[in-house]
């Protein structure tokens, strides 16, 4: 018996969309432990192992798709996971299962638009400040910054410092999205305030301003949300769980498997448990937290890192082998990124050898766009013809993209922020104006310390997050990362790894 259904495993592990999953993936699809995560690292086949799972449910251990809950957390990742499946299963984003809960329970409620915190953000800055109690905060908030010995009103930070502007109100966005999803409340603001004692002078009253500016946003938001919509969708995961304690759900799911989980946040953890102690559901998670690139829309790292803490009966299991990257590539990425302390500590390997497979391409000021077009002619006259082109906010690919790059039409460029690239690859990478700079790569306005200091985040090495996004810009390339650094302001995430770099002169 034993022998027969080893070689119905193998017949299915051997073709899973057309690939043979290796012994790690197989290991941790086979696993019957009640609460499983996979640590998958970047190119290591973390969808096929998901596609890999459902159909070992599936056709071996016979349960119904319909039983199967699968959830990640964008429409491109559900869509994507879709068209990979053999098989009618519901595949959700936290806020598509949330509503179906709601309607299966009969709660409704009118849904705040996605984007009202952005647009809320903007309007307070536009339409509410002639009159407004804490303009001189604002104002003192970006005098910490600007170094210029000049008179500084808003209308000048909003049009000649304007990507500062940019990055502070991106900041706010971040900083509410973790108050929404970490099941915090406006009485936690004092406790932040004493918080600051331990900094500087000048520290701590630029934090006492971004505090305040922050949470009179806050309350404003919840004034638009409260009288013209009555819940966001934070709002609703958290009333979705209140929904599964008080009535349970209506279908039932032996399975829930989870896409990209170190993106969770607390409240769509809750939910999660709450679904899986209602119908004693076994959880299958997978994701990287050197990956982990979205605390702007509330994820708390501590649910991946400790996940035994938070599911009780679990096993971890590693993918060590990734198909994208060189050898050499995960070296000095592995290297990088493993000098944050607070995160799971693992091996990659890779068949692909690459000798320097990462160049660094230096600029001045004055000739950056030269030096860009310059790079993509070097990159042409080598046969190169695809290329995802990296810029660390949307203010860095707008400075390239002025049609130069059209001599090209025939190289497949792509421009994307490194936010919107995650889960993608090309042949060839470029990252954008890396610079040591308040604005630069790292962004050291919107990693800001006050993160860690408010949420008591064990992730408090500097610069964290930004670290990871870096991560991801390199793990993109299937051959070649260009990264075109500004040679009297050199990122330090490029002086961290350029002795194992090459130089080169385009």
């Amino acid at each position: 018996m034993k022998n027969k259904e080893l070689d119905i495993n193998n017949q299915i592990f051997s073709n899973i969309n057309g690939y043979s999953l290796d012994n790690e993936q197989r290991m941790a699809i086979l696993s019957n432990a009640k609460n499983n995560l996979v640590v998958a690292g970047a190119g290591s086949g973390k969808t096929l192992t998901i596609v890999g799972k459902i159909k070992y449910l599936v056709e071996v251990l016979k349960v119904n798709p319909e039983n199967i809950l699968c959830i990640s957390f964008t429409n491109e990742a559900v869509n994507n996971l879709k068209n990979r499946l053999d098989y009618e299963i519901d595949v959700f984003t936290f806020h598509k299962l949330s509503l179906e809960i709601l309607k299966n329970s009969h709660v409704y409620y009118q849904i705040a638009p996605s984007d009202l915190l952005e647009y809320t953000i903007s309007e307070y800055f536009e339409g509410f400040l002639e009159n407004n109690p804490y303009l001189d905060f604002i104002i003192d908030y970006f005098k910490y910054y600007i170094e210029e010995d000049i008179d500084i009103d808003i209308d000048l930070v909003k049009t000649k410092y304007n990507k500062l502007f940019l990055s502070f109100k991106k900041l706010i966005n971040k900083f509410i999205n973790m108050i929404k999803c970490n099941n915090q409340t406006t009485k936690d603001f004092k406790k932040y305030l004493k918080k600051n004692r331990f900094l500087s002078k000048n520290e701590r009253y630029k934090n006492k301003c971004f505090l305040i500016i922050m949470f009179d946003i806050y309350r404003f938001y919840l004034e638009e949300v409260n009288s013209s919509y009555k819940i966001d969708f934070d709002m609703m995961i958290k009333l979705a769980r209140e929904c599964v304690k008080k009535y349970g759900m209506k279908k039932y799911y032996k399975y829930i498997i989870i896409d990209e989980f170190q993106d969770i946040s607390m409240i769509r953890y809750e939910l999660i448990k709450a679904i899986s102690e209602s119908l004693d559901s076994k959880v299958f998670a997978v994701g990287d937290d050197f990956q982990s690139i979205y605390a702007f829309s509330g994820s708390t790292l501590e649910l991946f890192i400790k996940f035994k803490k938070y599911f009780s009966n679990s096993k971890v299991f590693y993918l060590k082998k990734t198909y994208r990257n060189s050898l050499e590539l995960i070296k000095i990425s592995n290297a990088f990124i493993k000098k944050n302390p607070y995160q799971l500590s693992k091996r990659l390997i890779s068949d692909k050898r690459l000798d320097k497979p990462i160049k660094i391409v230096y600029f001045t000021k004055s000739n950056y766009k030269y030096k860009f077009f310059d790079l993509l002619k070097y990159m042409y006259d080598l046969g190169k013809r695809e290329c995802l082109v990296l810029g660390r906010c949307n203010h860095d690919l707008d400075i390239v993209l002025n049609g130069d790059e059209l001599k090209y039409q025939d190289m497949n460029l792509k421009y994307l922020t490194v936010h919107s690239s995650k889960g993608l690859e090309s042949e060839d990478i470029i990252v954008l104006n890396l610079s040591d700079e308040l604005l630069g790569f790292p962004n050291k306005m919107e990693d800001d310390k006050i993160v860690n200091l408010c949420f008591k985040n064990k992730d408090s090495y500097l610069y964290a997050e930004e670290r990871r996004l870096f991560y991801v810009a390199l793990t993109r390339s299937k051959n070649n990362v260009y990264l075109m650094t500004n040679k009297d302001k050199e990122s330090i995430f490029v002086k961290e790894i350029k002795l194992r770099c090459e130089v080169i002169d385009v």
